[in-house]
């Protein structure tokens, strides 16, 4: 499990999955989450999210 990939499991850690984006992006900022992963979250694509690891492939993706 690289950085990227913890700080995306601690950030997410309490929601529900499935997620959709904008569930993901809500509960980013009730957490506080840093500006360099906000907007890696906010360029997460339109769709359902199974996991925090999936969240963190997808953003894996998009580097």
């Amino acid at each position: 499990m690289d950085e990227r990939e913890m700080a995306v499991r601690q950030v997410l850690r309490g929601l529900t999955y499935p997620a959709e984006r904008w569930q993901i992006l809500a509960h980013a900022e009730l957490y506080g989450v840093d500006a360099a992963t906000r907007a890696a979250l906010f360029d997460l694509p339109l769709r359902a999210y199974r996991s925090p690891g999936d969240v963190a492939s997808a953003l894996d993706g998009h580097r």
